[in-house]
Parts: structure tokens; C-alpha cells; sequence
């Protein structure tokens, strides 16, 4: 019926449901209103939460590969978790390596045994093979809670308006960092990398570098997870109105405008405010794409 009604074997079609819920709450204040000073403060906070109720086919969960991550969309949770390995830093010597025993198969079928330092994966499923049964949820893109606060604070004609945002407990799965801290290919690495293991003992969580990855030391896992909260000065700006008042101009403001001033994150990568895409399953995943930066404008608004 299918290849009938539209020439083709296979053709795209609404089989899932998702159900989203959420809220947006502002607050605004006025807090000093005299004839020479006035004040007011405002408040943001947004959170939603979504959850996927059904996938056509009897499907329990739909896997998408994205820049070797895979962001699962499971029945019953979010529709952009991400989906891998769980770590416990780096094996420091060759004894603990041989004590866990931990290997995995390659792909000539023969078990490859975990040494020093190589990175410590989690067995979950505990068959002593690290395998895709170990992969579980490592991180979830959407943000427990986001918005703004703003402030003006106006003094006789001079004017100061300050404006943050913020977002909370979103995960980022940084792929440049995959990229730049692998240490798998002959090509420029982060000053992370001056702390890989080179020898017996050695405490680290940077695991050796070896070319090709053997060892599937730099797979898709929470190594390359991280914490996108962050707070940021986003609007400065200070304006002043002129006194002027006449049959052709009603007012002249000259201003002046600084973005992107600060930013308070612990996140590694470039910038913790970006979007690879607005596609749902790419949010959270740095692709790399040049940060925000600090801009100043300056200006005169005329008001006829």
C-alpha cells in the first residue's frame, strides 16, 4: 500500500508521542521610585521536562548516532539523553589492570586485556567483558532550570540597565575535546594531554596516548560529559537622555552597550551558550563553532 500510495518502499510518518510539561515564571520589582532614583529588578526561571511515550514498531527506545555519540530516546524518559561507557579514571599499574581483568573483543574476535594505563570502564552487566551491554545513561542535554535577571537602575537623565542569563544542570558532550584529547592521531592536542599516563604508577585520569586507540580508550563514555551550567553578563548598557525638547525632536539618548562580558562556568569547552542545531536530538553537543564574544556599541537614538 505503502509503495502505491507514494512510489517509494518506505515514506516518513508521525509513530511516536511525546509528552512535554513545563513552566515560565517572571518577576519584576520596582523597588525605588523617588523623583531622582529609581530601581527594579526582574527574575526569570524556566523549566520543562520531556517525556516520550510511544515509538511506532513495538520499539522500546530509538538510538541516534550523532558525531560518534548515541543520544537514546527511551519510553518513559527524555528524547536527548546521552547513551554510553561509565569511567573510573585510569588503571595506574599493571598490577590493578590484571586484578580486574577487564578486556573487550576486537575485531578479529580475540580478547584484548585492559592494562596500565588505560582507562578504567565500569562493567555493568559484571561478565567481565566491557561491551555495549555496559553502556547506560550518562547525561541528559536538558537544563533542570534557565532564564534571565535584569536590573535598571536610573539616576535624574543617566540610565544603567544590566541583564544575565543562566541555564542549570544541562549535560554537554564536548566533541571537540573527544577530538583534542584523544590521543590517538598525529594532530595538535590540548596542555591536557602533558598529564597522560607514561609510567608504572602514575595517578592520572588521562589515559596513555596510543595511535589508532586500540584499546577504545577515547570511545563515547562520561570522560567526555560535562556540566553546561553556567551564569553570564550578557547585556551592560548605559544611556543617557539629552534635555532637548522642541517642535522636531522630542528627546536625543546616547548609549552605550558591552555583550558578553562574563561568563561564570566550570565547563572546559569555548563557550557553554551554543547550539549545534535547533534539531532536539543535537542539543547539547559542542561541535566546536566559535564562541560569543565580547562586543561594545555605541549609539544615539532620536526620538521625533
Amino acid at each position: 500500500t505503502v509503495g502505491f500510495l507514494s512510489g517509494v518502499p518506505q515514506n516518513w510518518g508521525n509513530g511516536g508521542s511525546l509528552k512535554n510539561q513545563g513552566f515560565d515564571v517572571t518577576v519584576n520589582a520596582h523597588l525605588v521610585a523617588r523623583k531622582n532614583w529609581n530601581w527594579s529588578v526582574g527574575f526569570g526561571l524556566g523549566h520543562y521536562v520531556n517525556e516520550l511515550t510511544s515509538l511506532p514498531d513495538s520499539q522500546s527506545y530509538l538510538d541516534t548516532e550523532i558525531l560518534g555519540a548515541t543520544v537514546r530516546s527511551q519510553i518513559g524518559g527524555s528524547i536527548n539523553t546521552f547513551y554510553g561507557y561509565r569511567t573510573n579514571g585510569v588503571y595506574a599499574t599493571t598490577e590493578e589492570a590484571q586484578a580486574a581483568g577487564l578486556y573487550f573483543m576486537d575485531d578479529t574476535g580475540r580478547k584484548s586485556y585492559f592494562g596500565a594505563g588505560d582507562i578504567r570502564f565500569m562493567d555493568l552487566n559484571g561478565n567481565g567483558q566491557i561491551d555495549e551491554g555496559d553502556r547506560t545513561i550518562i547525561g541528559d542535554a536538558t537544563p533542570d532550570a534557565y532564564g534571565n535577571i535584569f536590573t535598571s537602575l536610573s539616576w535624574k537623565k543617566l540610565t544603567l540597565d544590566v541583564g544575565f542569563n543562566y541555564s542549570l544542570g544541562g549535560d554537554v558532550f564536548s566533541y571537540m575535546r573527544q577530538q583534542l584529547e584523544s590521543g590517538s592521531r598525529f594532530m595538535n592536542q590540548t596542555t591536557a594531554m602533558l598529564n597522560r599516563w607514561t609510567s608504572e604508577g602514575q595517578v592520572t585520569d588521562i589515559p596513555k596516548a596510543t595511535y589508532g586507540d586500540p584499546m577504545g580508550n577515547s570511545r563515547f563514555s562520561d570522560r567526555w560529559i560535562e556540566d553546561g551550567s553556567y551564569l553570564r553578563l550578557k547585556t551592560l548598557t548605559l544611556s543617557y537622555r539629552l534635555p532637548i525638547s522642541n517642535t522636531y525632536i522630542q528627546g536625543i539618548t546616547v548609549w552605550g552597550q558591552c555583550n558578553n562580558l562574563l561568563t561564570f562556568t566550570k565547563y572546559l569547552g569555548t563557550d557553554p551558550e551554543f547550539s549545534m542545531s535547533n534539531h532536539v536530538l543535537t542539543q547539547g553537543i559542542d561541535r566546536g563553532y566559535l564562541s560569543q564574544g565580547r562586543s561594545f556599541h555605541l549609539g544615539v537614538k532620536i526620538n521625533l
